[in-house]
């Protein structure tokens, strides 16, 4: 099954491939070590935050297993998605740590992956079984930050 914890590797993959084939005149100029740094760091804070919430609160963490209720604090108090925030922030550190142009593919595809096709999915499927309570989080709440 495709989950976003797996897209993510399978794009860090590519991208790890592409940076090795990459022609040295794609490197970044600017040294972007502390900040890719401090992106992988809190990123993965963020996600695993995120991911004892689930735990803590009983919740199933796969996208496709039925939802019992919705986390409305911690993380989830700023953003509806911090897992996939917490992984999109590890993926940009990543390439910033790789300092080429191609390494950006992965967290821009992951971005567009989440946004365009799991959260929509994700969404419609909390709205089905939680209706105006889903409404009104979302609407208080932004989907990423």
């Amino acid at each position: 099954t495709y989950r976003p914890p797996r897209i993510a590797l399978a794009l860090l993959a590519g991208t790890i491939i592409l940076w090795h084939l990459s022609p040295p005149d794609t490197v970044l100029y600017i040294s972007y070590k502390l900040i890719a740094t401090i992106f992988i760091i809190c990123g993965f804070i963020l996600m695993i935050t995120a991911w004892f919430q689930f735990k803590r609160s009983n919740v199933a963490i796969c996208p496709t297993a039925e939802t019992q209720r919705i986390i409305t604090e911690g993380a989830y108090k700023y953003s509806r998605n911090p897992m996939y925030l917490g992984i999109l922030l590890m993926l940009l550190g990543t390439s910033f740590v790789m300092g080429t142009i191609t390494a950006m593919l992965a967290p821009t595809l992951f971005f567009l992956i989440m946004d365009k096709i799991f959260i929509p999915y994700e969404e419609e499927k909390l709205h089905l079984s939680f209706g105006d309570e889903y409404g009104h989080y979302q609407r208080a709440t932004r989907r990423w930050l």
